[in-house]
């Protein structure tokens, strides 16, 4: 039984509920926005990730001011010439095409290529065990190979093998959620072709540290930038990279490459890079 001295105490609550009640039901009702129907159609045609490939931090969002700009170049990585076709047609624009990304791993310092600083027995998290020491691999600037990045892919996309994190290009939508989940950088987006040699090293150390860290770091030797008769691969703070928009993918690179893993990849295919050197 509610003792008379709390009635008092009860009613004034309610009171406040009541009041606060009316007040929230005029303020919305006076400052109610009616929603342009045409934002809930684009919206159902996204893919409703809310990735923020495109810029905005969700689909909703970019539906609003898709339809509020028509800004034709606004694009959707994650659904490609499909979607923007679509989008285009339901807008009455033409809308841009698409260049589909692709996250790239530039690393190739697997638990048999990469040395070991210890034996790392803490949680199974990339960020914890760059806190505790330079990681479980001596480069600093390697996959550490824990997999934190996976747990951020929403297309599984993502798998660790031998620790190494392994890409599938084919279920990579480009979305970038992978490359803030990384704490060493080594994960990068890379306009997706059908052939593409890349330096798949992120070791900014001189070539001797380098060296004795990884077997297929990239240890600066100029090799690669002397053959190369497009001017296509520069030296940058110890570090072969590939001017893409001047690379034939003619492959002369890979042949001179001293590393004992090649350090230079085709896209996601170590395999094809390795029968490449052998043929």
């Amino acid at each position: 039984m509610i003792s008379e001295a709390f009635i008092p105490a009860v009613s004034s609550l309610g009171a406040v509920a009541l009041t606060l009640g009316v007040i929230i039901h005029y303020v919305s009702k006076k400052f109610h926005v009616e929603e342009d129907p045409m934002v809930t159609i684009v919206n159902d045609i996204l893919p409703g990730v809310n990735c923020g490939a495109c810029g905005y931090p969700s689909c909703g969002q970019f539906a609003e001011v898709l339809v509020d700009t028509k800004d034709s170049s606004m694009t959707c990585p994650v659904g490609g010439s499909d979607l923007a076709a679509k989008l285009g047609e339901t807008l009455g624009i033409t809308m841009a095409e698409p260049k589909p990304q692709i996250a790239v791993l530039l690393c190739q310092g697997d638990n048999d290529t990469a040395k070991e600083t210890a034996e790392y027995l803490g949680i199974q998290d990339c960020w914890a065990a760059t806190q505790a020491f330079v990681g479980p691999k001596q480069c600093r600037y390697s996959c550490v190979g824990l997999g934190s990045c996976i747990a951020y892919c929403d297309f599984n996309a993502m798998s660790l093998e031998n620790g190494l994190v392994v890409i599938d290009k084919d279920l990579c939508t480009g979305c970038e959620a992978c490359i803030s989940a990384c704490p060493t950088g080594v994960l990068v987006m890379q306009e997706k072709k059908a052939e593409r040699y890349f330096i798949a090293c992120n070791s900014h150390d001189k070539g001797a540290a380098t060296k004795k860290a990884c077997e297929a770091g990239c240890i600066a030797c100029q090799k690669c930038v002397k053959v190369c008769e497009d001017n296509a691969i520069v030296i940058e703070n110890f570090l072969a990279r590939i001017v893409q928009e001047k690379c034939t993918a003619c492959g002369k690179c890979i042949d001179v490459c001293p590393t004992k893993v090649n350090c230079i990849r085709l896209e996601n295919d170590l395999k094809a890079v390795k029968q490449k050197k052998a043929s």
